[in-house]
This record gives C-alpha cells, structure tokens and sequence, in this order.
C-alpha cells in the first residue's frame, strides 16, 4: 500500500507527486479535514498519526477477538484453524 497527497477537482483526482506503475489498480481516497492536511505536513510520523487518529476514530467493536488469526474464517467461510 502506497499514500499519496493530491486534491480532488471536478471530479478528478490530481496526486501532488507522480505514481508509476498503478494504472487500473484500485484506490481508496480518504478526504481530510483542513488541520488533518496541515498536522500531517510536518513530517512521515504526523502523517501516520493522521492515519491512526482516523482508525481510532472509525473502529468497530466485533467482539471478535481472533479476527486477525482467523480472516479466512470470518471473510470466505473457511474452517478456522489451530
């Protein structure tokens, strides 16, 4: 998974830097709040901040707690595994 900062115009995404190599992949495009774009400006680590402040602010409870041990169970019906 690769970030990239851009702005959204008339429908159109711009990306502010040139990705090679991604034509046709799938995206998903998180718009920011104004101090979001400004706190994750100063640097990689503010950046993930952003990213965690997000996942922190979005999260589920499940309940699950063998969610990440057991995906394949929870996503395509798999037996779960020891």
């Amino acid at each position: 998974m690769i970030s990239v900062k851009g702005t959204y115009r008339n429908g159109v995404v711009h990306p502010d830097e040139p990705v090679e190599g991604h034509d046709g992949q799938a995206v998903l495009i998180t718009f920011l709040e104004e101090e979001q774009i400004l706190e994750s400006s100063n640097g990689d680590d503010a950046a993930w901040d952003v990213i965690f402040q997000l996942i922190e602010k979005y999260a589920v409870e499940t309940g699950t707690t063998d969610l990440a041990d057991q995906h394949d169970h929870y996503l395509y019906g798999k037996p779960k595994h020891e």
